[in-house]
């Protein structure tokens, strides 16, 4: 495509040395926790924070688990978890 480089505005690069330095994952884990029991189904990060109010967790590194099937899953019950924006403590 003619003139395609011209119109970048911003490029990013990401190494290793990318999830070392600014993941602090210096094994390169770019898809989640480590697939061993204490970070495995119950262990994982559950999809309420047990930290911050009205954080809510979705994805592959959540509860119930990665892959599609856990991650759809993942949605669903934040899905059901989640109160409406207008309930939320600000």
């Amino acid at each position: 495509m003619r003139g395609f480089e011209r119109e970048i505005v911003t490029s990013t690069v990401t190494t290793p040395l990318t999830f070392r330095d600014d993941f602090l994952s210096p094994h390169g884990a770019a898809f989640g926790l480590e697939p061993v029991l204490t970070q495995s189904a119950w262990f994982r990060p559950h999809n309420v924070s047990e930290e911050v109010q009205n954080l809510f967790l979705v994805g592959a590194g959540t509860h119930p688990g990665a892959g599609l099937p856990g991650v759809l899953c993942s949605a669903k019950i934040l899905d059901q978890v989640v109160p409406h924006a207008t309930s939320l403590v600000r």
